[in-house]
């Protein structure tokens, strides 16, 4: 029995500068350098977008070791910008699906992936919570830690800190935070290539076969850039888990029927280093659960939600 509970949490085309600017300034617009050789070790800092407002610009903006969370939250809203244009978004995504908006609020994430050959470490932090994300291809090996930040006395001292094992071979969709059941969806490539921050990447474009009208919320389209440059070992810590060989650097989400996706996650800078060691472990917790422990999803939802029952103070 597979109960992937991190579904219930549900978590930008470029824009150019146009001829006419050009002109004006008499400068010609240079094109992209492009990548040509494979990405094997280093670093990708992710963003989460939605209408180009970069909703990450919220996390650390609230201290959790104060007791005061909701007054930091309230006066961030009235005097920050960045805050300020972060939940104008959610607001007007409300107004046209309140469940879109939900997801929107727990995508207020920022993540940083880690790589070597064919392992990776997603680190999320959220609205009070942090995430590791570990998969490791060669050695069938994958494990999700949670922790919350928040001092709370709602959730107990032991669970405050939790940590699964799973085997990809066995559950390839157990690193993402959202169930795709593949056989209910087209898959079509896109003609041409679009340029992801220097790597050429192959379009993908996934469509639900049948359109439930009156579903609360239904993923409408979801497009995905890949390329041969990554292993595709980055997939296993992606919000979707989608079969596709090359890496996926940029998915774009549409819980809404618009020109624009709700949500896109792209690379904001990838670096390519040398790691340390301890960028490629990930954090732990006792004891050791297992996927289908109702008892883990139970206490992994009570961390993603820790930080948002503050406000209810």
């Amino acid at each position: 029995m597979n109960v992937n509970f991190t579904s219930l949490f549900v978590l930008i085309a470029l824009f150019f500068v146009g001829c006419d600017s050009s002109s004006e300034t008499g400068l010609i617009e240079e094109p992209p350098v492009t990548v040509t050789k494979p990405f094997t070790q280093g670093s990708l800092e992710m963003g989460v977008f939605s209408k180009d407002v970069d909703l990450g610009k919220f996390v650390g903006k609230v201290d959790f070791s104060r007791p005061d969370v909701k007054k930091q939250f309230e006066e961030l809203l009235a005097s920050d910008p960045e805050s300020k244009a972060i939940f104008e978004v959610v607001e007007n995504v409300g107004k046209n699906n309140p469940l879109a908006a939900f997801a929107l609020t727990l995508n207020i994430a920022e993540c940083t992936y880690y790589i070597k050959d064919d392992v990776v470490l997603a680190r999320a932090q959220g609205f009070g919570w942090h995430m590791d994300n570990y998969h490791n291809k060669a050695q069938d090996k994958g494990s999700i830690y949670h922790e919350t930040v928040v001092q709370t006395d709602k959730i107990p001292d032991q669970d405050k800190q939790i940590y699964t094992l799973y085997k990809p071979s066995e559950n390839a969709g157990a690193g993402a935070s959202n169930d795709l059941d593949l056989s209910q969806f087209n898959r079509k490539m896109k003609w041409g290539k679009h340029n992801v921050l220097g790597y050429e990447c192959d379009v993908i474009v996934y469509t639900p076969k049948t359109i439930i009208k009156d579903a609360p919320l239904q993923l409408q389209q979801l497009v995905v850039y890949t390329s041969p440059l990554f292993n595709n070992t980055m997939n296993f810590t992606h919000p979707f888990y989608l079969i596709e060989d090359g890496g996926i650097l940029r998915l774009d989400i549409y819980y809404l029927d618009t020109k624009e996706p709700t949500i896109v996650m792209k690379p904001i800078e990838i670096t390519e280093r040398t790691l340390t060691g301890q960028e490629l472990i990930s954090r732990t917790a006792s004891p050791v659960y297992t996927q289908d422990d109702l008892s883990w999803g139970f206490k992994a939802l009570a961390i993603m939600m820790s930080g948002w029952r503050e406000l209810e103070n």
